[in-house]
């Protein structure tokens, strides 16, 4: 044991001293790049308003297969705090990273760099750390994922220390599930890429094989812990899966049942990636960009097909399957959750895929000197692209934040002023602010992702209520008696409130019942 202890500590100690720089520069670019999302404490109001100082997760996050959760928040105390939770997120990220970099042996500093930069500044993080309250947990689900790639790659010479990998990578697998399980995702781009560069190196086909066993292994016998960590929690709390993103139907009939189905879904959203999402961005010539990256991948596979096909037979059909199944392995969480789309949140499997292509791009030769060069050219205005998305989208968070807060304030002081609060009355919220005629809405917030479109939140009677309960708490540091969901519900579907102005016209307040209604918007 002591030796065990002893060897692991001067792996540490090698490793930082080796990567160290790696991993400085990894969370200076992340701390730079989200430096306005710390400083000003900006969130989303999907439900990243709703928890801004203290939250520890509950029963709702275990019916999600979420259990571990609610141990990183008692570790942390329940402490929300924007600026340190996104600096955790990050170096978690960052260290994950150099981890692959690592493994990979990814050679010259433009291209290293290029990769920290991409899998940090994009806005598939941005988005994870809009949700300050988790986002911790999604950084732990980032790392373990990527540990459950790297727990495998060492074993596959040696025979006897195959079942220790293929455990080990299970562990870490089913430990990340249990804190999010979309970065399943990132595990399955890992195995491909690191398969194709075998078969590229020309490793022997039976090596190949052994790696292929060792990565089913660990998916099987990750998933199989995961599904048992997930029925003792939800045993332990007494609950149920559910039913929330088609969680409640998650099991191995019918991921059996709709494979094709599913297997669909996978090469839709990868193309949707490319085609309509826009690498979740809005920013104009995304789209030449990500056509330009998706003309560099099938080029090279075709002709990294031809020199295998020439060189081994099997070799080059195992590289075929393998690009074929990459897109399946970037979007690999809809295998598990049937019936969904990708969003944006759960797409960091793609943008893996992307900046790993130069696995794929020959390096021989003329064709393979410009191909490479023509790569690394779009890679880094796909670089610059997704940097640019996630400041445009802080941007939109911030204003949009403003535009909220300044309304807000307007409505409570002509609440105020017209007496309707002076005896603690209920008041009810009708709208979303971000539909109202005097929200400002600039290019920036525009152009930003859904997410981060501060005050444009679900209108459904919960979600309104603590997004407005979360605004007028946390922002203002007021506390209104906000109505009741199901007195919400009737209100809405009064003829009375379909006919009154929006805010601040004459009539836009008035009392329904006992309580004071504020139509702030026409979509409700």
């Amino acid at each position: 044991m002591t030796v065990l202890v002893h060897n692991l500590e001067e792996k540490i100690v090698i490793f930082f001293k080796t990567y160290g720089k790696y991993i400085l520069s990894g969370f200076g670019i992340g701390v730079l790049t989200y430096f306005m999302m710390m400083s000003l404490n900006l969130v989303n109001d999907l439900d990243g308003i709703w928890h801004l100082s203290n939250f520890i997760a509950g029963d709702w996050e275990i019916s999600l297969g979420r259990g571990l959760q609610r141990y990183a928040d008692r570790a942390r105390f329940g402490i929300v705090s924007d600026s340190f939770n996104s600096m955790i997120t990050i170096l978690l990220i960052t260290i994950a990273n150099v981890l692959i970099l690592m493994r990979f042996n990814f050679e010259g500093i433009v291209y290293r760099t290029l990769f920290l930069t991409i899998c940090v500044a994009n806005p598939v993080i941005c988005n994870a750390l809009s949700y300050s309250y988790m986002s911790v947990n999604f950084g732990l689900a980032y790392f373990f994922s990527v540990v459950a790639f790297i727990s495998i790659k060492e074993k596959i010479v040696n025979r006897k220390k195959a079942i220790a990998g293929i455990v080990s990578g299970a562990f870490f697998l089913a430990i990340s599930m249990a804190f999010y399980q979309a970065y399943l995702c990132l595990t399955c781009v890992l195995m491909i890429m690191y398969m194709i560069k075998m078969l590229l190196e020309k490793q022997n086909t039976k090596k190949v094989f052994r790696y292929v066993g060792l990565c089913a292994g660990v998916i099987i016998l990750g998933g199989t812990l995961y599904l048992l960590i997930t029925k003792a929690l939800l045993h332990r709390a007494d609950i149920q899966m559910a039913s929330y993103k088609g969680a409640s139907n998650s099991n191995l009939l019918s991921m059996v049942k709709y494979l094709p189905q599913s297997l669909k879904q996978c090469y839709l959203q990868f193309g949707n990636y490319f085609f309509i999402g826009k690498a979740s961005s809005n920013l104009e010539f995304i789209d030449v960009v990500l056509i330009g990256l998706l003309v560099i991948y099938l080029s090279a596979a075709v002709i990294q097909f031809i020199k295998l096909f020439k060189h081994n037979i099997m070799s080059s059909l195992l590289f075929a399957i393998a690009v074929v199944l990459l897109p399946v392995a970037s979007c690999s969480i809809l295998l598990i959750a049937v019936g969904n789309s990708m969003t944006g949140l759960m797409s960091m499997g793609i943008v893996m895929c992307i900046v790993m292509l130069g696995i794929i791009v020959p390096k021989e030769g003329k064709v393979g000197f410009w191909l490479k060069r023509i790569y690394l050219f779009i890679l880094v205005a796909f670089a610059w692209f997704q940097l640019s998305a996630v400041i445009n989208d802080q941007l939109g968070l911030k204003e949009g934040k403003t535009a909220t807060v300044t309304l807000t304030e307007n409505i409570i002081s002509e609440l105020y002023d017209e007496g309707y609060l002076d005896e603690q009355q209920t008041v009810a919220f009708v709208g979303r602010p971000g539909n109202n005629d005097r929200f400002a809405q600039s290019t920036a917030y525009q152009m930003a992702n859904g997410y981060a479109q501060f005050g444009c939140w679900s209108t459904d009677a919960r979600n309104n209520r603590v997004s407005w309960e979360g605004v007028i708490s946390n922002f203002l540091g007021v506390n209104l008696n906000l109505c009741g969901d199901s007195e919400y519900q009737k209100i809405i579907m009064l003829e009375q409130v379909a006919d009154m102005p929006e805010f601040p016209s004459e009539g836009s307040i008035c009392i329904i019942d006992d309580i004071v209604v504020v139509k702030v918007s026409e979509l409700y």
